[in-house]
């Protein structure tokens, strides 16, 4: 397992070692922030960000970002939430280095007539989460990112990895 987290981390650094180069000066920087698109609207998924429809807002180097998947039936109601803060520390053109803190909450509740039981099953967690990720961004505007990092789970009950993705059109 500490062989896994050391080639992860190695990872990330070897991909962060080319973006170096192509940084830009800070008054190159506040005329490209100016002109940059900062809206973003896609899906996402992830155990401390949340999934389903995702919007994100970056007017600089903090942004936030916003999951939402309101899911209901016959058989059950399911709603997950998800709101993180994001940190640029190195960006280009085409890539960025950022850092997240996600936060998760999940509530789902099963109908009786699902289990043939007069009881309702309910589940209400709340996952948490800090790490690293790395955004592509391709045809000018579809960004996919990754993330990866540790979380506390089930309201703070276990701590252990963690692996967000998202899919994201930018406007």
């Amino acid at each position: 397992m500490r062989n896994n987290i050391l080639i992860f981390v190695f990872f990330l650094s070897s991909l962060s070692a080319p973006i170096f180069g192509q940084t830009k000066t800070d008054s190159t920087n506040n005329n490209a922030s100016n002109s940059k698109n900062k809206y973003a609207l896609g899906i996402g998924f992830g155990y401390t960000t949340g999934y389903g429809l995702s919007f994100k807002f970056k007017p600089n180097k903090f942004g936030i970002q916003t999951n939402l998947a309101p899911i209901s039936n016959k058989d059950y109601d399911r709603f997950s939430i998800g709101f993180t803060l994001l940190y640029t520390l190195i960006e280009s053109e085409s890539t960025s280095l950022f850092l997240y803190q996600g936060n998760h909450y999940y509530y789902s509740i099963y109908h009786p007539s699902m289990y043939n039981n007069p009881i309702n099953r309910k589940t209400e967690y709340f996952n948490n989460g800090i790490g690293f990720g790395i955004e592509f961004t391709f045809y000018k505007h579809l960004s996919f990112n990754l993330m990866a990092g540790y979380a506390f789970y089930e309201n703070f009950e276990r701590l252990s990895l963690t692996g967000e993705t998202g899919l994201y059109y930018i406007f």
